[in-house]
C-alpha cells in the first residue's frame, strides 16, 4: 500500500454513540467502533498492524481485530487498559452468566440484611432496588433545615426558591449543607413492579449499621488532593469529598467490597476478567454520583465528580446482573464480526501501559497505520477521573505523563507549552515506528484555534506531510461531554479526523510554514461545503472552518469558535437558545455576508 488509492471514507462520518460496545463500559471521549472501521478498512489490508499511542479503553484495537489486522496499543492509563483488556476477552456466555449468579449469591450472603426493606402493602420483607437521597441545606437566616428534595418545585425540575420556615431566599451555593437523608425508597411490589414508599425506621437502622461496619476500613480508597487539577474543577474541598470511598454510599461501599472479594476468588482467569470487567463499568451507577431525575435516572457525569442534590443509592447486584448481560451483547458484536483467523486476540492485540512519546517497545518502520485520539487540550483529566475506578484496581495512572493543559494551580504557567511538548514527541514516535509512505489518522476537536495551531505545528515538526491527505467531520451524536449544545454554551460538539502522510526519506523536502488564513473565505467555503442541516449547526460550521483552514495548508490559530459566532450573529443569523443551531438570515445573500462579517471578527 505504497501509493494511496482513492479515499472512500465519506467526509462526514455519524457514529452514534449508541452500540452496546460503546454503552458497555464508560470511559471518557471514547471514539466509537463505527468511526473507526471505515479507516482501518481504508488504510490497511488484513494481518497488518495498526497502531493507537493513545489507546485509552482500546476502541481501536478492537476495530482493528473485527477487521482482521492485528493491533499495538498504548496509553499511560491502567483503566484504559483494564477496559479494553475486558472487552478483548472472549467468554462463554452460560458459563459467564452463572459465575456472576454465584458471585452475587456469595456477596449477598456476606452483605447480611444491610440492603433489607419492608414493603410498606404487606408488610413482608424484602430487597430494597433503589434509594433515593436528598442534600439537606441549613437557612443562614433562622437555622432550620430544608430537604432539597421535598421542595422542589415545577413536578421536580426546579429548585426550592425560599426557606419554607422563613421564606428567605433558598441560594444553593450560599447555604451550609447537613447531613444528607433518604427520601424515597423503591421496592418490587407483590406483582414485580417497582413500587416506590416512604423510608422507614428499619431502613434508617440499616444505613446507620452500615456506616458503623468495621469493613469500612478496607473499602479501597485513593485520596483526590489539592495537586490534582479535577480536586478544584470539582470543588472537592468544600464538599468534603477528598478521596474516592466518600463518594459511596456506606451500604454500597459494602457491597461492592464483598462482589470484589467474590469475583476475585474466580478460579478461570477468563471469566474473572470478564467479571472484574462489569465491576467497574458499575462503579459510577453505584456511586452517589449517580443522579436523580423526575422522569428517569439521569446517570453519571463521568467527566467531573459532581454529586447532585438529589441522588441514587442504587440496588449493586442488581447493576452487576445487568452490566454482565450488556458485556455478553457486546461480545456478540465483536466476536461475531471478527474473522476466524483473528479470533487469537491475546496475540493479535497487545496494549502496553507506556507513554505515548516513548514507545521504545516499539521497533521502528513496523507499523502499518496509527489511528489515535489525543486528549483534547485542558477538556478533560482522564488521569483525575480514573482514581475512581482505579482505587478498586489496586493501580493507578502516571498522571505526570499526562497529555493535558492545567487552568488551575502551579502547573497552569507554562502548559500549553508542555502539552505541544508532549504531542510533538507521540507524533514524533508515531512517525518513527509507521513505515514510510503510510499514513495517520489523528481525531481531535477543541473550540479554541491556539490549540488547533499547536496540532498543526506538532503533526509538521514530527515530520508528516503539511497537508492532510483526507479530513472528515466525526458527529458522535451527542452535543456535547457536558450534554450542551456548541451555539449557547460556546463547547465543538463534533471532532475533525485528519489523515496525513509519513513521507518516504527521498520525498522529504524543505518544511512550509502555513500562511494565515483569509477568514471571510474560509467562512464562505464552510457554510458552502454543508448540506442545509448541518449549516444551522455551530459545531459543523467552525468544524468545516478548520477543515478548510487546514486543507489550504493556512494557520488556524486565529479561527476560534466565539468568533465564528459573532460573525454569523452579524451576519444575520439568529441562534435558538433551547437548541443552540442557527436560524438563517432572511437575505438570500447569507453565506457571503456572514463570511464578509467574519473578515473582521476572525481575520
Amino acid at each position: 500500500m505504497s501509493e494511496l488509492r482513492d479515499v472512500n471514507v465519506p467526509e462526514v462520518i455519524r457514529a452514534p454513540r449508541t452500540d452496546p460496545v460503546y454503552n458497555c463500559h464508560a470511559y471518557l471521549t471514547k471514539v466509537p467502533l463505527a468511526a473507526i472501521v471505515p479507516f482501518v478498512e481504508q488504510f490497511t489490508r488484513p494481518g497488518e498492524v495498526v497502531l493507537d499511542p493513545f489507546a485509552g479503553s482500546g476502541m481501536t484495537g478492537i476495530a482493528a481485530a473485527m477487521q482482521g489486522r492485528r493491533a499495538q496499543l498504548a496509553d499511560i492509563s491502567v483503566l484504559g487498559q483494564h477496559i479494553a483488556r475486558g472487552y478483548l476477552t472472549e467468554t462463554n456466555p452460560s458459563e459467564l452468566r452463572a459465575a456472576a449468579k454465584d458471585v452475587v449469591r456469595e456477596a449477598r450472603k456476606a452483605l447480611g440484611d444491610l440492603y433489607t426493606t419492608k414493603r410498606a402493602t404487606d408488610g413482608k420483607r424484602t430487597e430494597m432496588a433503589r434509594v433515593v437521597w436528598s442534600f439537606t441545606y441549613v437557612c443562614p437566616a433562622c437555622s432550620q433545615s430544608m430537604v432539597y428534595f421535598k421542595h422542589l418545585r415545577k413536578g421536580g425540575t426546579a429548585q426550592p426558591d425560599a426557606c419554607p420556615s422563613c421564606k428567605g431566599e433558598f441560594v444553593r451555593r450560599s447555604w451550609p449543607r447537613a447531613g444528607d437523608v433518604p427520601v424515597q425508597v423503591v421496592v418490587r411490589g407483590a406483582e414485580g413492579k417497582l413500587v416506590e414508599q416512604e423510608p422507614q425506621d428499619l431502613d434508617r437502622a440499616a444505613v446507620e449499621r452500615a456506616a458503623a461496619d468495621p469493613r469500612q476500613s478496607q473499602v479501597p480508597s485513593l485520596p483526590i488532593d489539592e495537586h490534582r487539577e479535577m480536586y478544584r474543577r470539582s470543588a472537592l474541598g468544600k464538599h468534603g469529598l477528598g478521596e474516592t470511598k466518600l463518594f459511596f454510599s456506606p451500604r454500597n461501599a459494602i457491597a461492592l467490597l464483598e462482589l470484589l472479594k467474590a469475583i476475585d476468588g474466580v478460579v478461570d482467569d477468563r471469566l474473572r476478567t470478564k467479571l472484574r470487567f462489569a465491576f467497574t463499568a458499575i462503579l459510577p451507577r453505584a456511586s452517589r454520583r449517580y443522579q436523580w431525575g423526575p422522569k428517569r435516572p439521569l446517570n453519571a457525569q463521568n467527566q467531573t465528580y459532581y454529586i447532585a442534590p438529589v441522588y441514587y443509592e442504587w440496588n449493586v447486584f442488581d447493576l452487576f446482573l445487568r452490566k454482565v448481560e450488556a458485556a455478553i451483547r457486546a461480545d456478540e458484536e465483536v466476536f461475531r464480526a471478527m474473522p476466524l483467523f483473528a479470533r487469537d486476540v491475546a496475540g493479535n492485540v497487545r496494549y502496553e501501559v507506556a507513554s505515548a512519546d516513548v514507545l521504545s517497545h516499539i521497533a521502528d518502520a513496523s507499523v502499518d497505520y496509527v489511528f489515535t485520539d489525543p486528549p483534547f487540550g485542558s477538556n478533560i483529566f482522564y488521569s483525575d477521573m480514573n482514581l475512581f475506578q482505579e482505587a478498586w484496581l489496586g493501580s493507578t495512572t502516571a498522571h505526570e505523563r499526562e497529555a493535558v493543559m492545567h487552568t488551575t494551580g502551579r502547573k497552569k504557567d507554562g502548559a500549553a507549552d508542555r502539552y505541544e511538548a508532549l504531542l510533538r514527541g507521540a507524533f514524533s514516535e508515531a512517525f518513527r515506528v509507521l513505515k514510510p509512505e503510510r499514513f495517520m489518522s489523528v481525531v481531535f476537536g477543541n473550540s479554541n484555534g491556539a490549540i488547533w495551531g499547536l496540532v498543526q505545528r506538532a503533526l509538521r515538526d514530527a515530520g508528516f506531510e503539511s497537508v492532510p491527505v483526507h479530513i472528515a467531520i466525526l458527529d458522535k451524536g451527542q452535543r456535547s461531554v457536558k450534554g450542551l449544545n456548541s451555539g449557547s454554551e460556546g463547547v465543538v460538539t463534533v471532532d475533525l479526523i485528519m489523515t496525513v502522510r509519513k513521507p518516504d526519506d527521498r520525498e522529504r523536502d524543505e518544511v512550509k510554514v502555513p500562511v494565515q488564513a483569509e477568514a471571510a473565505d474560509l467562512l464562505d467555503a464552510a457554510l458552502t461545503s454543508l448540506d442545509e442541516e448541518r449549516a444551522r449547526n455551530p459545531s459543523y460550521v467552525y468544524a468545516a472552518t478548520v477543515r478548510e483552514a487546514i486543507r489550504r495548508h493556512e494557520r488556524v490559530d486565529h479561527v476560534h469558535l466565539s468568533d465564528v459566532l459573532i460573525a454569523l450573529r452579524n451576519a444575520g443569523y439568529t441562534l435558538d437558545g433551547k437548541t443552540g443551531l442557527l436560524n438563517k438570515p432572511v437575505s438570500a445573500r447569507r453565506l457571503r455576508a456572514a463570511a464578509s462579517s467574519a473578515a473582521t471578527t476572525v481575520g
